[in-house]
């Protein structure tokens, strides 16, 4: 009879569930930055790395062939965030022909 009445009480009790609502915040929150640093991370170094390159001083035809690559690396990174968007929502695309 004790045991069950240390089961019950365990199981109505409700002090900590205020606490790991908080530990459950954190956790998303962690969570979404890292995917976000993922996300993002690419474009704001090639952000960093296009200032930096236009305040090196490079002659103009340097510079326009810096900044075509890095449109072309937008493009490219563009192209391999459809392609996984479409796996990960369940769709399975063949790209090699476009």
């Amino acid at each position: 009879m004790r045991f069950f009445g240390k089961i019950r009480r365990f199981l109505t009790d409700a002090r900590g569930a205020v606490t790991m609502e908080y530990v459950l915040l954190c956790v998303m929150l962690a969570a979404a930055s890292v995917m976000m640093v993922i996300a993002f991370s690419r474009a704001v170094a090639r952000q960093f790395a296009m200032v930096s390159y236009a305040m090196s001083g490079y002659a103009q035809e340097q510079l326009e062939k810096g900044v075509k690559q890095f449109r072309q690396a937008e493009k490219d990174d563009a192209v391999v965030a459809d392609v996984f968007s479409d796996y990960m929502h369940g769709e399975k695309v063949n790209r090699q022909g476009e």
